[in-house]
C-alpha cells in the first residue's frame, strides 16, 4: 500500500512539474516600447543625444514594410556617432527572420559608411544588440551595451 502511495506522489509531482514548465514557456511577453525606449535612453549609455525619428525615416532607413511592423520607436544620433536605438513589435513571428535579415543590412551599411569617415564607430557597430523577445525586436547601438543588456534583462523580468 505504501509503494502505491508514493508512485502516486511522483506521478503526481511530475504532473505538477510538467505543468509548470509548460506554463512558463508559452509565457507571453509584453514590451511597453515607448517606456523601455525611455528607460535604455536614460541609462547613460550614449555618448550622442538621440532624437526621435519618424515613421517614414524609420521605414526607409531598414526597408521594413508596414505589413511585418505593428509598432516600432526609433531613435538616432547626430550622425557624429553610429549610435541608434529600435524597438519594434512584428505583426507576426513569421517576419521576424525578415526583420532581422534587414536589420544586419543596416548593421552593414552603417559599418561601411562610418568605416571611411570615423571608423572608431565601427565597434560601437559590432558591440550592438539584437535582441528577439517573443515578437519584440530591440536593437541598439550604443557607447556601453552592457548598460543597454542590464536595462534590458531588468526590464523583462
Amino acid at each position: 500500500m505504501k509503494k502505491k502511495i508514493a508512485i502516486i506522489v511522483i506521478i503526481v509531482a511530475i504532473a505538477l512539474l510538467v505543468v509548470i514548465l509548460v506554463k512558463n514557456n508559452n509565457k507571453v511577453v509584453q514590451i511597453n516600447i515607448e517606456d523601455l525606449a525611455t528607460k535604455i535612453l536614460q541609462s547613460g549609455a550614449f555618448e550622442d543625444e538621440l532624437v526621435k525619428i519618424d515613421s517614414e525615416m524609420i521605414m526607409n532607413d531598414y526597408n521594413f514594410t508596414t505589413d511585418e511592423i505593428a509598432e516600432f520607436v526609433s531613435y538616432q544620433g547626430s550622425g557624429a556617432t553610429s549610435e541608434e536605438l529600435v524597438i519594434l513589435k512584428a505583426k507576426d513571428k513569421s517576419y521576424l527572420n525578415s526583420i532581422k535579415e534587414k536589420i544586419d543590412a543596416r548593421i552593414q551599411e552603417r559599418k561601411e559608411a562610418f568605416g571611411s569617415y570615423l571608423p572608431e564607430e565601427v565597434g560601437k557597430i559590432d558591440n550592438n544588440i539584437l535582441k528577439i523577445e517573443d515578437n519584440y525586436v530591440i536593437f541598439c547601438v550604443s557607447n556601453d551595451s552592457d548598460k543597454v543588456n542590464e536595462v534590458i534583462n531588468t526590464y523583462l523580468k
